[in-house]
């Protein structure tokens, strides 16, 4: 995490927030309000989503800029140019959940708040991940196949198809029981490198539901 962070207030306009981009060269600022609580983000990507790309909450920017004038549009808020809420972690959020945000918002960075009060304390960036999880998808599935399937959980690999691409595990496969298949999947989700994992796995039992008692007469 980087406890040094380039923000803006809501009140902020739109030309304070362009300079401190330029300023800082940075993509995107959080907006936080008057007790330093991130309450959105604001990123110059939206700008280019939104020439003639879908209309959503983060990239109304540039479909504003053809309707106003540009005196006007100078003048707009953080509070109407930002997407909220925003994607926030904690700083004792792992660093694989951080990834698979990223992942699943497609987002370069994320606001690190505190996790009471909700105030900003620094930042993730994709670039401080990359040691971890730029790792190649094929070493990703060696260590599936031979150092969890095989080696730590005693099963054949062989009995298990397992594809990776960009971080995201597809894994197929039959087992007797569906204990077994949760554990298989949690502990691929805790492989260095694995961003998602896609369970199509089978099983014969269903062992993991609570026996009901049964009703007396």
């Amino acid at each position: 995490m980087r406890d040094k962070v380039v923000a803006v207030r809501e009140r902020a306009r739109f030309t304070e927030i362009a300079s401190a981009m330029r300023r800082f060269h940075i993509s995107s600022l959080p907006v936080i309000d008057s007790q330093d609580r991130v309450i959105g983000l604001i990123s110059n990507y939206d700008l280019l989503l939104g020439d003639g790309g879908p209309q959503n909450g983060r990239s109304r920017l540039l479909s504003r800029l053809r309707h106003r004038d540009r005196c006007e549009s100078a003048g707009m808020l953080a509070t109407e140019l930002m997407s909220s809420p925003a994607v926030t972690v904690t700083a004792s959020t792992p660093a694989r959940d951080a990834a698979r945000e990223m992942y699943r918002h497609r987002i370069h960075q994320l606001p690190v708040v505190d996790a009471v009060t909700g105030r900003l304390t620094g930042v993730i960036t994709r670039s401080d991940l990359l040691a971890v999880y730029e790792r190649p998808d094929e070493d990703i599935r060696g260590e599936i196949l031979f150092g969890i399937i095989e080696h730590t959980l005693g099963m054949p690999p062989g009995r298990f198809e397992v594809t990776v691409v960009s971080g995201a595990v597809t894994i197929r496969g039959h087992l007797e029981r569906r204990s077994a298949a949760l554990r298989l999947a949690e502990a691929i989700a805790h492989v260095d490198g694995v961003i998602t994992v896609i369970d199509h796995l089978t099983f014969a039992c269903e062992d993991t539901t609570p026996k009901m008692p049964r009703a007396r007469l």
